[in-house]
C-alpha cells in the first residue's frame, strides 16, 4: 500500500528538530530533500546529519558517532556561512561545534551513572536550534 501522504517540508522538519524531535526530524529532512533545489538539499543533508547525531547522543548514549556525524555537518555548513534557505547557518555552526566539543571533554569510557546522566541531561537542555535570519 503506497504512503499517500506528501512530503514534509523543510519547515515542517526544523519545527520537529527545534521541538527536540530528533528521530523524526532527520526522518523529515531525508523525506523533504529530494523535492528542494540543490542548495537546499545540502542544507536539508546536514540538518539531517545533526538531528541524528542529536539523537543518537540523547537517546542512546552515542559519543563517537554523534561526534562523527556532527564533524561532517560541521564541514557541509561552514560552506554555507552566513545563511542559506533563511536558516541562520553561522549561528548553528557555532553552537554545533560548542556541543562536539562538550561531547568529546566526555569520557569515552563514562557511559553509566548519575554523572552521565547529567551530563547528558545537560547537553540536551543546551541543544542547538535552527533559527531563521530576519
Amino acid at each position: 500500500m503506497a504512503n499517500d501522504r506528501p512530503n514534509p517540508s523543510l519547515d515542517e522538519a526544523i519545527a520537529a528538530f527545534n521541538r527536540g524531535e530528533y528521530f523524526d526530524a532527520a526522518e523529515m529532512f531525508e523525506l523533504a530533500a529530494p523535492a528542494l533545489e540543490a542548495e537546499l538539499r545540502d542544507l536539508a543533508a546536514a540538518l539531517n546529519r545533526i538531528a541524528a547525531a542529536l539523537h543518537l547522543r540523547f537517546e542512546r548514549g552515542g559519543r563517537q558517532s554523534s561526534i562523527n556525524l556532527l564533524s561532517q555537518a560541521m564541514a557541509a555548513l561552514d560552506e554555507m556561512k552566513p545563511e542559506r534557505g533563511g536558516v541562520d547557518v553561522e549561528r548553528l555552526f557555532a553552537e554545533i561545534g560548542a556541543l562536539t566539543e562538550e561531547i568529546r571533554a566526555a569520557g569515552r569510557g563514562e557511559r553509566a551513572g548519575i554523572r552521565h546522566r547529567a551530563r547528558i541531561f545537560l547537553q540536551r537542555r543546551r541543544a542547538p536550534k535552527i533559527n531563521r535570519r530576519p
